[in-house]
């Protein structure tokens, strides 16, 4: 009995690190705060540099984007880029405040991909990745006073 009860612990820990390592949106097994790379911004920094007033892109598929995102933000993904990019041109074009991109989590590139494709198209100066995406946005949300 002791014995297979101690098999099954080892597979169940085989089975969670094997998930850890080779899931693309494993969580961390402890929290570390690393420092935000050149093209990232926090929560933090968009509150205290800005005041919060930025502009927002939700980076994420749009049935996420239709579900719930950030007030004001425009939808611009991989998927539908080139057509969402022209449904807006003229927006951004105009755009005097810097620009935020988002997706879904810490693990998530697609805000990045977004980012380097529009830093290519339009001549755009300040454009930034959200550290920790929708969800650091919604942790933010949850603090505020």
């Amino acid at each position: 009995m002791i014995r297979q009860a101690f098999v099954l612990i080892v597979l169940s820990l085989v089975g969670a690190a094997g998930t850890h390592f080779f899931h693309p949106r494993a969580p961390s097994w402890y929290l570390t705060e690393e420092p935000l790379h050149d093209d990232e911004v926090s929560m933090a920094v968009i509150n205290q540099r800005w005041k919060g007033d930025v502009f927002w892109i939700d980076a994420r598929i749009v049935a996420q984007f239709e579900q719930q995102h950030v007030p004001g933000a425009i939808s611009l993904n991989e998927q539908n880029f080139d057509q969402a990019l022209f449904d807006n041109i003229e927006t951004l074009q105009e755009l005097k405040k810097p620009v935020v991109i988002y997706c879904d989590s810490e693990k998530c590139d697609a805000s990045r991909r977004v980012k380097e494709q529009l830093v290519q198209r339009m001549p755009l100066e300040d454009v930034f990745v959200l550290k920790g995406g929708w969800q650091a946005w919604q942790r933010a949300q949850k603090t505020k006073p």
